[in-house]
């Protein structure tokens, strides 16, 4: 499988407008523990959908985080009721995965989807992607699935302003980090440019995003800081989550936030995240320019960009982990 390129990019979206003009009936999904690329998405391609009058079912096996639910205002995403969307999910013609580099990511939607009869269309940014769909538009340079919705979207012939443009702003700014994270071509940054033309109000939504803290965050950030240890002299920064089923994503602006300011500091060069969660072990890297924890990530069965990656362990228990992601980052740290 190949992903999608300048060379053949056209060609895959044109397959998925022959697609979506062929079919009425769709399902669309996101991975569970969900962030602002993945509701974003979702969020802005069941809308996009719904206005060229295809009837769209889209599902997530938990709920949109208070924090976003100003992209749900129309409730065009739903949380999974199996006794009310298991058949209706069989019905469906078309299934759009998105931001998932496969089924296990959609949580206990996952075998659900999996088995579904219907024609699967897999939309993602994520360099473990395993090419599941039996149409992938998966490009790893991409700054969140976000840019590659937008893509489509916009071959649909669909106007992206107004809540669309919010959505896929929301999804690329979360992802990038506040866009401290630009692809190579430079194709985002037209995508801003649009998006900003169609309407977007970025001062409100900058301050939706990163200004709505509950009151004990502060408190809640210093917990975690206390757990952070050193290795290399004081350049690798790590810190582990307690355990759990899943990350919240109120936990998992936290540890954002807590990996970001390891990295204000000058002599850190890298900083991880590790959680112990249901299906294994879930790594967060980041670093400077210096160090590329993308390849770091590759070399444990994740991947990302160079300085913004992750993996997921899975079946192995947190002291090992720990020790085969700190190996992987100090090998890339000279």
């Amino acid at each position: 499988m190949q992903e999608a390129t300048k060379e053949n990019k056209t060609r895959i979206l044109f397959e998925i407008n022959e697609i979506i003009g062929k079919h009425e009936r769709f399902a669309l999904f996101s991975h569970q523990e969900p962030d602002g690329d993945a509701i974003g998405s979702q969020a802005a391609l069941s809308l996009a959908l719904r206005r060229l009058g295809k009837k769209v079912l889209s599902l997530r096996s938990d709920s949109v985080p208070p924090s976003l639910a100003f992209l749900n205002r129309d409730k065009a995403i739903t949380k999974y009721r199996p006794d009310r969307d298991r058949e209706k999910i069989r019905e469906a013609e078309v299934s759009v995965i998105l931001d998932s580099c496969d089924y296990f990511r959609l949580g206990k939607l996952g075998r659900v989807v999996d088995q579904s009869p219907s024609l699967k269309i897999n939309i993602d940014h994520h360099r473990d992607n395993a090419f599941f769909g039996d149409v992938n538009y998966v490009r790893f340079s991409a700054g969140g699935a976000a840019e590659l919705v937008f893509e489509v979207i916009k071959s649909l012939g669909v106007p992206v302003t107004g809540t669309i443009a919010g959505a896929l702003y929301v999804g690329l700014c979360t992802d990038t980090v506040g866009f401290r994270y630009i692809d190579p071509d430079g194709n985002m940054i037209g995508v801003i440019a649009e998006l900003i033309r169609g309407g977007i109000d970025i001062e409100d939504l900058q301050e939706k995003i990163y200004c709505s803290r509950p009151p004990g965050y502060l408190d809640d950030l210093e917990t975690i800081l206390r757990r952070v240890k050193y290795e290399n002299g004081g350049a690798l920064a790590w810190f582990t989550m307690p355990p759990s089923e899943h990350l919240s994503f109120y936990e998992r602006e936290l540890a954002n936030e807590v990996l970001k300011q390891l990295l204000c500091v000058k002599k850190i060069r890298a900083a991880a995240m590790l959680h112990h969660e249901e299906s294994g072990v879930e790594v967060w890297l980041r670093s400077k320019t210096d160090v590329d924890v993308g390849r770091a990530a590759m070399s444990i069965g994740g991947g990302g960009h160079r300085t913004a990656s992750g993996a997921l362990l899975r079946g192995r228990k947190l002291e090992e982990a720990i020790e085969t992601v700190l190996g992987s980052v100090r090998a890339e740290m000279k």
